[in-house]
């Protein structure tokens, strides 16, 4: 049953509906009009690399730098390129098909009108454009385009080069003006670039017609501008019959180590304490005749993880004790492919997408003077490390492990 209030607040209600369907409604009807037709007016951004889709994550993988850019790339001043941001890097060509590239596209769809866009990233990678030529000639810097009609579409490789960034990351922004409009459209890509480095070391020398030649080839390789610098752990014995190879590879820059006077050929686990002081002893009399100077009080025992009294003992002399990636060098003595693919598995292993910080240092490997794999082809296989992003730096005994 109806009350008397009830009554009262019905034909007040059916007033207030009529009113609002008269005069309200109409408006709010046209301004979801004109939301529905601003929202057709928008623009889609879309930022791919690597072949991911537009649906996917913002990861867009890893990239491993290109280590020989600086040798290869310097400015008017004869400055490694890489110093310098994008715009200013001039005079380099990809390799098209280089494997370690990556494949990226840009595309902005939406109203057929005019609008600018750019690229923002840093500066431990590089971008190019394909011209209209179809080759990856045009390089990209963090500038707005000139006015390009949409809908628009670009493609680009995306190239790692060594930069001044501690960090591996490496984000890619697109942002995109339309003409007459001060709305900003963006996407992004995170890249991940890895940085992995690698130290030379030969072990067994002083060997003729072997260590010169090592020491020559190591001549076409540079690391800051300067030739690289390598570590060679002599054997004694070997140093006092070449001594003019020891100073040899001195006056050439490397570093000379110790690998004992007689380098035992089962090791040193049986040997008393006092022969094994001994064995280290006389190959430092030996390197401080042939240099004529106080020898580097690094040591490199025949059998590296295993002997650790040996270890110990070297250490309590004084010694740091340099361990490193051993390549069976001496197993494939003329196997060229073999010795370079398990350089590059070491390497490869050495930092990893998932952890790009795995070995903040350099992966030391260890060749030997006598196989003709190294003394006839280490100019080969470092090349060869080198087309496949890992770079080349100088042997530190700051960073031996």
């Amino acid at each position: 049953m109806l009350n008397k209030s009830t009554h009262v607040f019905l034909p007040f209600t059916l007033i207030l509906s009529f009113i609002f369907h008269l005069f309200f409604y109409p408006i709010l009807l046209n301004a979801s009009e004109l939301g529905h037709e601003n929202n057709n007016s928008s623009w889609a951004v879309n930022l791919l690399v690597n072949g991911m889709s537009e649906e996917a994550e913002d990861w867009g993988g890893v990239i491993r730098i290109n280590a020989d850019f600086d040798e290869k790339n310097k400015n008017a001043k004869g400055n490694p390129l890489a110093d310098y941001q994008p715009d200013e890097k001039r005079g380099h060509r990809i390799v098209e098909d280089d494997p370690d590239l990556m494949v990226g596209s840009l595309s902005i769809k939406g109203e057929s009108v005019k609008g600018k866009w750019r690229l923002i990233f840093p500066d431990n990678i590089m971008i190019w454009e394909k011209s209209s030529k179809a080759k990856y000639t045009v390089l990209i810097s963090s500038k707005f385009s000139d006015g390009v009609a949409i809908p628009f579409t670009c493609d680009f490789k995306i190239e790692g080069i060594k930069g001044s960034r501690t960090t591996n990351d490496a984000n890619i922004l697109v942002e995109f003006i339309p003409e007459g409009s001060k709305e900003v459209y963006r996407d992004s890509v995170l890249l991940t670039v890895l940085e992995t480095k690698f130290a030379l070391s030969f072990d067994d020398g002083p060997l003729p017609d072997k260590t010169d030649k090592i020491v020559r080839a190591l001549k076409n390789f540079y690391y800051n501008g300067e030739p690289v610098k390598a570590a060679f752990f002599q054997i004694g014995a070997k140093i006092h019959k070449f001594g003019e190879l020891t100073r040899f590879v001195d006056q050439n820059g490397h570093l000379v180590g110790n690998h004992t006077q007689y380098h035992e050929r089962f090791g040193h686990e049986t040997l008393p304490d006092k022969t094994i002081r001994e064995d280290i002893i006389l190959c430092e009399e030996e390197i401080r005749k042939a240099l004529g100077k106080e020898p580097l009080k690094i040591i490199r025992n025949r059998s590296l993880w295993q002997e650790e009294r040996f270890d110990r003992m070297a250490q309590e002399m004084g010694y740091e004790i340099c361990h490193g990636e051993m390549l069976q060098d001496w197993e494939s003595p003329s196997n060229l492919k073999e010795v370079e693919e398990k350089a590059e598995q070491v390497l490869s292993n050495w930092n990893t997408k998932d952890n790009p910080q795995l070995h903040p240092y350099p992966a030391i490997l260890i060749f030997h003077e006598f196989p003709e794999v190294t003394y006839d082809h280490i100019g080969e296989i470092v090349r060869y490390l080198q087309d496949r992003g890992f770079e080349l730096v100088d042997f530190d005994p700051d960073q031996i492990y």
